[in-house]
């Protein structure tokens, strides 16, 4: 059972990806929402929601889930870069 909710996880993770890539945002949100309750620790997926985030202007749910990113995983440096230009560092 729990390989196969990682596994939805990440196909979910992916299809989020490709709306995200695609310009569109809000089911992008949707799916990457459903991939983080199945796989709270995941922190690419709270990086990627914060990337769909800051290209709809909201920067704050961008810094939250960045912030999220980063307690998972400190070393995600692309979080920290993204982070750093929102808070204007």
């Amino acid at each position: 059972m729990i390989a196969d909710k990682k596994e939805l996880a990440n196909a979910l993770f992916e299809i989020g990806k490709f709306y995200f890539f695609n310009e569109r945002y809000d089911e992008a949100l949707r799916v990457l929402k459903k991939s983080a309750d199945l796989n709270k620790k995941e922190p690419e997926t709270y990086y990627q929601m914060g990337l769909v985030y800051e290209a709809k202007n909201e920067s704050m749910p961008a810094k939250e889930m960045y912030l999220k990113a980063l307690e998972l995983n400190p070393r995600l440096s692309v979080a920290q870069e993204h982070l750093d230009r929102l808070v204007g560092k």
